[in-house]
């Protein structure tokens, strides 16, 4: 047997032996009983619950508006005739913006007028119809009681007394339909003086005219356009002074006074504003409070985007903690309370948000002591190992 073969035999019994020996420990080894470990407890950063003096300044963003603004329409229908503004124009109050063509309404308003100045002759005529019917109706009394005496005496027929009766009637008639219209002319009068006051008002509508002195923002008819009442005009606006509008937050809003202090950062300077007015309910949508802020005349534009920084009155001895240390499941709000190494879970009320803090109104008090971060991973009952305690 050459050395080749011999170191091949060799190769294969170290190989065998080595099977032989992995099965032996393998079969010969003792069973090993799965040992529970315990999970390393949490670690967690520990904030004492503290009440301090809390003063409150909102920066806002809004833009500047008009102190009024107000879309015109005619009150009557008609066509364009004359379109006196463009967009930019300036106007002074009771100056006409625009102009319909007033044929159809002069001659109702004339019309109007001449049946006005009819009434008025008739009723001066139908006075003095009812005085002559008066006399003569008097007058023809006398007749019958003359007819009656002599028909008496047989100096008169029957039939001469008849004729003397119906003509009386008819008299009486006649004065009953005259003082009817005699007792009635002040209301006819008042329905004709009505019709000419009110065709000539809409003569007068023709007219479209500034209510008061301002900047036309915006023309919507065309000369020759057909317009009617609902349809609007010319828009007009009032830039003698601005107001700075944005929409506030429900807590920001509740805690607004006449006299808060708002500073409005306008052309990298800062100027006083005076509160104007203040949405008591809502937008429905935004749920957010309608804020407008009055500026003296002469300062920003239209349009123009600037910031309101609004001092608040302080919160007085409030409780808080930080914003990190809530924990929000089902629209509440919970924080995690550490009492002897164990936490527990705690529904708090919440009150206004300063920066990085939350005031609580309810559900702690001074002294307790709550996990400050990385609540969401926490359960309650849960036991921890604290690494930090903010003083």
């Amino acid at each position: 047997m050459n050395f080749k073969s011999k170191h091949t035999l060799f190769t294969f019994a170290v190989i065998i032996a080595s099977i032989l020996l992995v099965i032996i420990l393998k079969e010969t080894a003792p069973e090993k009983t799965p040992e529970m470990k315990p999970l390393p407890k949490a670690r967690v950063e520990l904030y004492p619950v503290q009440t301090k003096d809390i003063s409150i300044n909102e920066v806002l963003m809004g833009r500047l508006v008009p102190l009024r603004r107000t879309q015109l329409k005619f009150e009557v229908n008609g066509q364009l005739a004359s379109r006196n503004v463009e967009p930019g124009q300036r106007m002074e109050k009771d100056q006409v913006l625009l102009l319909l063509d007033d044929g159809d309404y002069k001659d109702t308003a004339a019309d109007a007028k001449a049946q006005l100045q009819e009434q008025k002759a008739a009723i001066k005529r139908d006075r003095q119809l009812l005085e002559l019917a008066k006399e003569s109706q008097v007058l023809q009394e006398n007749e019958v009681k003359r007819l009656r005496r002599l028909l008496k005496k047989s100096l008169s027929s029957q039939s001469s007394l008849d004729a003397a009766r119906q003509k009386l009637a008819s008299l009486q008639r006649e004065v009953s339909s005259l003082q009817y219209n005699v007792d009635s002319a002040a209301a006819r009068l008042q329905i004709r003086q009505s019709a000419w006051q009110r065709a000539q008002r809409n003569l007068e509508r023709c007219q479209l005219k500034s209510p008061w002195a301002g900047v036309v923002n915006q023309v919507y008819v065309q000369q020759g356009d057909y317009v009617s009442p609902s349809q609007v005009a010319v828009e007009l606006i009032d830039d003698s002074r601005l107001e700075f509008v944005l929409n506030i937050r429900g807590e920001i809003a509740h805690r607004l006074q006449r006299d808060t202090r708002v500073e409005v950062e306008l052309d990298e300077k800062r100027i006083d504003g005076d509160i104007v007015s203040l949405q008591i309910d809502p937008d429905p949508a935004t749920f957010t409070h309608e804020l407008r802020i009055g500026l003296a005349a002469g300062h920003g534009y239209a349009g123009q985007m600037v910031r309101a920084h609004i001092t608040l009155p302080p919160l007085q001895q409030a409780l808080v903690v930080p914003v990190t240390a809530l924990h929000y499941e089902d629209g509440k709000q919970f924080v995690m309370l550490h009492k002897e190494n164990v936490i527990h879970r705690q529904l708090i009320t919440p009150g206004a948000r300063i920066d990085n803090e939350q005031v609580v109104l309810s559900g702690l008090s001074k002294g307790d002591v709550v996990v400050s971060r990385d609540v969401a991973s926490l359960s309650d009952g849960q036991v921890v190992e604290v690494i930090k305690s903010d003083k």
